[in-house]
């Protein structure tokens, strides 16, 4: 009799289980939609998965589709490594699912000065082998951004100036006080110091920038850029000296 008891309960139990797991199938990506940012680099990242899902449903800002996402008006969300970063920082309902096959390369443009890159191209690798740039990015993605120890120059010292158009956090950014900060900024300061120089950022718009740039009135401009093939022709860019990875994010 303990047996047969025994053995129900097990069967019972066996029963149990199985229609929990049928339960926890997921729903397929193609019947899935996603919110992203429109007019925005994560926009082009999620249109290399349009073909796999449902729909793809655009916000205004970032932060409409991170809310789209946290209320269930959408099922997944895509953003750049360090939105995601700050995001989870302040404790939104998101989680990472996986990184996309997009990801944009950052560069440095020139104009006129093969030996102003070829210096800028040698300390650019020996930023990326001794892991400086990995930590610069690290610390934008964990808190106001970092801090690099510069050799004082002497007062003699030539000034280079980089021109910004201030892009957005995390490359180049403005303060409430009025100083440019970010990756691009903290990259264009440890390179130049090294190189002997005292750095003068100008900040202007993006076309301007590439104006000044054609007319030598600035040595080089940094703002979060990437190689654009239409400008081949009249500048030169540097090494990639950064990569930005997009992730596919689901509610947490």
């Amino acid at each position: 009799m303990k047996i047969k008891t025994i053995v129900s309960v097990i069967l019972c139990f066996s029963f149990f289980l199985s229609s929990c797991k049928k339960e926890e199938v997921k729903t397929e990506l193609n019947e899935m939609s996603v919110a992203v940012e429109i007019d925005s680099l994560s926009y082009e990242a999620a249109k290399t998965i349009e073909n796999e899902v449902k729909e793809i449903r655009t916000f205004s800002t970032e932060d409409g589709a991170v809310t789209a996402v946290e209320t269930k008006n959408a099922d997944l969300l895509v953003l750049d490594e360090f939105s995601y970063s700050l995001y989870k920082a302040d404790e939104r309902k998101i989680n990472n699912v996986k990184v996309l096959p997009f990801t944009t390369e950052h560069c440095i443009y020139f104009h006129n000065n093969a030996e102003l890159l070829q210096k800028f191209n040698v300390e650019i690798l020996e930023l990326q082998e001794n892991g400086t740039i990995s930590k610069i990015k690290d610390a934008y993605k964990t808190s106001d951004g970092y801090y690099p120890k510069l050799k004082q120059l002497s007062p003699e010292a030539p000034t280079i100036i980089m021109a910004t158009d201030i892009a957005g956090a995390p490359y180049t950014d403005l303060t409430e006080n009025g100083y440019v900060v970010g990756i691009d900024v903290d990259i264009a300061n440890i390179i130049t110091n090294s190189l002997g120089y005292n750095l003068e950022v100008v900040v202007t718009s993006a076309d301007e920038m590439f104006n000044m740039l054609s007319e030598d009135k600035v040595d080089f401009i940094m703002s979060g850029l990437m190689y654009e093939e239409k400008r081949e022709s009249e500048f030169d860019t540097s090494f990639s000296y950064s990569t930005t990875e997009y992730y596919l994010i689901e509610r947490d």
